[in-house]
């Protein structure tokens, strides 16, 4: 019988880049919404958003198109770090031994 626990103790390189990831993503939505004049910030969370940002091209310049902005780069951060967790997540399932009693 066998008691060794085959789990590392240092979580797996996905892990560690979904959390910095969405670490990223909190900060640089959370920075956009707290100074919209800030550039460099908006061009983070445009990036960082990518390829969901795309459909920032799609907007018209009217009123409220900000918050329009800022509700699909938050989205688009939200989606890629859920797939990014679903991989990590994923990853870590696939290495470990299936166990049958």
């Amino acid at each position: 019988m066998d008691t060794a626990d085959p789990r590392p103790l240092f979580p797996s390189w996905w892990r560690i880049g979904a959390l910095a990831y969405s670490a990223a993503g909190v900060v640089c939505v959370a920075s956009s919404a707290a100074f919209p004049g800030s550039e460099l910030g908006m061009l983070a969370a445009i990036a960082g958003a990518l390829p969901w940002s795309l459909a920032l091209l799609t907007l018209d310049l009217e009123p409220g198109v900000a918050r329009t902005a800022l509700l699909l780069l938050a989205g688009g951060w939200a989606i890629n770090a859920a797939l990014l967790w679903w991989l990590a997540l994923r990853r870590s399932a696939l290495r470990a031994p299936s166990r049958v009693d």
